[in-house]
């Protein structure tokens, strides 16, 4: 009974380190299989890891990442009715987006990520075909 209880806590042991995320979508995270380095991703909604800033709703508020900003800053997101997300800098600036212009993840503990969900479809996208692009995908039809 104990080997079989040790079994299952090792097989089970990597899937406690999974992390869910949404990130978005880039050229190696576009679809559902891509795997990817999320440490590297622009912008991270974390599923699991709670709001730190001192705001009114943060209990229902979840961690945010970005790299777009000129200045590094905690952020916060939550989910809308109707499909939106919420974004909330420390400096009191918000944004709001579409939750469909993400796609969700599962990232294992050394920071490597698997596509899990996305409005995405490989099928209807091909390599763009100007030089600029670097790998990225365009809808077929569209360069």
């Amino acid at each position: 009974m104990k080997r079989v209880l040790a079994i299952l806590f090792v097989v089970s042991a990597p899937c406690a380190l999974a992390e869910t995320i949404l990130v978005d979508p880039g050229a190696t995270h576009m679809f559902v299989g891509d795997k990817f380095d999320a440490r590297t991703a622009q912008e991270v909604l974390y599923e699991a890891r709670p709001c730190k800033l001192p705001i009114v709703n943060a209990k229902d508020m979840r961690q945010y990442t970005t790299t777009t900003m000129a200045k590094p800053m905690e952020a916060c997101w939550g989910r809308t009715l109707g499909g939106g997300v919420t974004q909330i800098f420390e400096n009191g600036m918000s944004l709001q987006v579409t939750e469909n212009a993400y796609v969700a993840a599962s990232v294992d503990g050394s920071g490597f990520g698997v596509v899990t969900k996305s409005i995405y479809e490989r099928r209807n996208y091909q390599p763009c075909t100007e030089a600029d692009k670097n790998g990225r995908m365009c809808l077929k039809g569209q360069h």
